[in-house]
């Protein structure tokens, strides 16, 4: 991964062990042990946390830390989480502190401005517990398949700074110092790569790290993505890739959470299936896991999409590496995913209704708004 100079490099011993979770429902249930056992610090960051049982369960396992001492910082994004949010305003008065990520604004630019999300999805704990991946913090989603990273290790360290940085800028403006000086480092820990994104019509490192990843890769690239509109270079790249005698696969849910997505996504299926591209849609639940592995040695996990707003509108983060413990808990996740997931049929997609293919031709032109 080419970086330039913007890179910051923490070396150290790779003491870590890695665990990687599908079931959000498994993972909320080691994620509360793992509060429980907390002796100095509590750091989340999140998109969305719900005010269901599963946002209630963790805010009551974070004020119990709170009254044990112990600092509790929670990050949420204001347009992800209500800020009336019953059991989060419990947590304040605990005397936790709580930061909602831009609040509305009123502007010219209304879309854009209001589109420059918090995404993230990191857990820090005691520099000794951390976590990155796609779940969010609800009840509707516990029977989901996501992919969160749950390490536990020094690189927890590397972990915390990333959180300190995104709650400091949690306000600021795009052009503000401390958001030029955070976010435009890549930061290697060993043979891990940070990528923070940052909204940029220009930069979407992220981006611009896969497709240099895509370009290289000899044998294989698979991605698992909730949203597929991956926009013309990557869409040029994977074909590239399959024509040039890589074997691509996409997957995707057969039915996501966001029907304009899935209407949008179906109208690019044809071309990406001549052009050798496979695609399988997972039918078990709704497939949230946002994953690239590349010819079974260098993998992506994080929280962006495979979509315009992730690389352009949104706070992201990606985690790259070559990691043979990490690769292989990757692979046999995907080796799962795919045998619950059926192959595209094109006879069957040409015979979709007539309304789901009028849809798609009304809303491709907006494609880059959804």
């Amino acid at each position: 991964m080419r970086t330039k100079n913007k890179k910051e490099i923490i070396c150290d011993v790779d003491n870590n062990t890695y665990t990687l979770y599908s079931s959000p429902a498994n993972w909320y249930d080691v994620l509360l042990q793992d509060i429980q056992q907390a002796t100095s610090f509590i750091y989340i960051e999140t998109f969305r946390m719900m005010e269901d049982q599963v946002g209630e369960k963790i805010c009551h396992a974070l004020i119990e830390k709170v009254k044990q001492g112990i600092k509790v910082k929670l990050l949420v994004d204001w347009w992800g989480t209500k800020t009336t949010h019953s059991y989060i305003k419990k947590l304040i008065e605990s005397g936790a502190e709580v930061r909602y990520f831009q609040k509305f604004v009123m502007s010219v630019a209304l879309f854009s401005r209001n589109h420059l999300r918090d995404h993230r999805k990191i857990v820090v704990i005691d520099n000794q517990i951390s976590y990155i991946g796609s779940a969010n913090f609800s009840q509707y989603s516990l029977s989901w398949r996501e992919s969160i990273l749950r390490i536990q290790g020094n690189m927890a360290i590397v972990l915390k700074k990333i959180f300190n940085d995104n709650f400091k800028i949690y306000n600021k403006d795009l052009f503000h110092p401390w958001v030029a000086k955070a976010f435009k480092r890549t930061i290697l820990f060993n043979n891990f790569y940070f990528i923070r994104e940052v909204p940029s019509i220009f930069s979407q490192r992220i981006k611009k790290n896969y497709v240099r990843l895509i370009q290289r890769a000899k044998s294989s690239i698979i991605i698992e993505s909730p949203y597929f509109i991956p926009g013309y270079r990557i869409y040029k790249e994977l074909t590239n890739a399959a024509k040039r005698g890589v074997e691509v696969k996409v997957i995707v849910p057969q039915t996501s959470d966001l029907k304009m997505i899935d209407y949008l996504s179906d109208a690019l299926w044809e071309n990406l299936y001549k052009k050798g591209v496979g695609i399988y849609f997972y039918t078990k639940s709704n497939l949230h896991s946002k994953l690239m592995l590349i010819d079974d040695q260098i993998f992506s996990i994080g929280s962006a999409n495979f979509d315009h707003r992730s690389f352009k509108y949104m706070f992201e983060i990606a985690l790259i590496s070559n990691n043979l413990k990490v690769n292989e808990l990757i692979k046999n996740h995907i080796t799962e995913t795919l045998y619950e997931s059926v192959l595209f049929d094109f006879k069957k997609w040409k015979e979709r209704p007539l309304l789901k293919r009028i849809i798609a031709l009304l809303i491709v032109p907006i494609r880059h708004l959804l």
